[in-house]
């Protein structure tokens, strides 16, 4: 019988403008005063689906992506408990995806105001207070059999409470760490320190595109400081550290892969330690989606072009005849 081990070992936070929980980052949130992993009634919901043979609504984007014969998250983690000897379905908080808040400094193309300050400040909307970023919630949480946490953002590197949250975690030695970083921000002394405390830490970079079309795609980062972030990772980061490339293939850049793939083959293949970098592609959703209309994606890059003073029709010329 297909079940999700995720469902019951797993728990999505996000601590920005109120505390909302889910069963993964796939799955529908839903608002909470406090934390409780092991009783709260929707995630107990889920897992009782699961029990009975039944696949819950809130993970229908697993099935729909194993529908398509794609690789879904519920297979990915089901892998990982499998590769750390974890085939129960007794609930414990064994991993965690931990999402920092819209703290960023970029507002990325593909992105949108939901998960960047920037975005928001861009369109003049409301950015979220101070306070909410360091509600601690996780002293709510019995952290001693986590073995996995997963850093999303906003731009996790940026977040000063992620630090004290991996200060106070019990048994370091254990637990394998996660980001996705945008690759413009270097982590400070401390953090490097924390780091090779941890049985694995691993960096994930989204990485579109090279040159202008990079700047383009995840405005208004420059490439040339970003290439060179990506050689000081190689030259610094700490023995337990590895390294991936993630590529999100929109309209933007499907034309330009090979010459992205070339730049990563001759400057980011391999860390020092000699591990080799992994690359991966997930398609884009929304509507830069290669399967959406492009009118409505043009239209928005239009928008975007009259406040920024950039120009898409000079930087993806392919886009611009097609």
């Amino acid at each position: 019988m297909i079940t999700c081990i995720d469902a019951f070992k797993n728990l999505d936070i996000k601590s920005s403008n109120g505390l909302r929980i889910a069963a993964c980052c796939l799955s529908p949130s839903i608002s909470v005063v406090k934390i409780d992993f092991y009783n709260n009634e929707y995630l107990q919901n889920i897992r009782n689906s699961w029990k009975q043979g039944i696949w819950p609504t809130a993970c229908n984007n697993c099935k729909t992506v194993e529908n398509q014969g794609g690789v879904s998250r519920r297979q990915g983690a089901t892998n990982w408990y499998h590769q750390n000897g974890i085939t129960d379905t007794e609930p414990a908080l064994v991993r965690l995806d931990y999402w920092t808040g819209d703290l960023c400094n970029l507002a990325c193309t593909i992105c949108g105001p939901g998960s960047s300050s920037v975005w928001k400040q861009e369109l003049n909307l409301p950015t979220e207070s101070k306070k909410t970023n360091v509600n601690k919630f996780w002293k709510d949480l019995n952290t001693s059999q986590l073995r996995y946490v997963h850093f999303n953002g906003g731009e996790p590197l940026l977040s000063k409470e992620h630090v004290t949250f991996l200060q106070a975690l019990p048994d370091k030695h254990l637990i394998h760490v996660n980001y996705n970083t945008n690759g413009t921000v270097l982590p400070s002394q401390e953090l490097i320190d924390l780091w090779s405390q941890y049985k694995l830490v691993q960096i994930d970079f989204s990485i579109d595109d090279i040159g202008q079309r990079f700047e383009y795609q995840r405005y208004p980062a420059k490439w040339p400081e970003v290439a060179d972030n990506l050689q000081w990772f190689i030259d610094h980061a700490p023995h337990n550290c590895m390294f991936a490339v993630n590529t999100t293939v929109s309209i933007l850049n499907q034309h330009n892969l090979n010459n992205l793939n070339q730049w990563l083959q001759e400057n980011f293949y391999e860390s020092r330690f000699t591990d080799t970098i992994e690359y991966r592609q997930q398609p884009a959703i929304g509507r830069f989606a290669l399967t959406q209309s492009r009118k409505p994606a043009l239209k928005f890059l239009d928008d975007c072009d009259a406040r920024r003073g950039t120009n898409w029709r000079t930087t993806f010329p392919e886009l611009a005849v097609e």
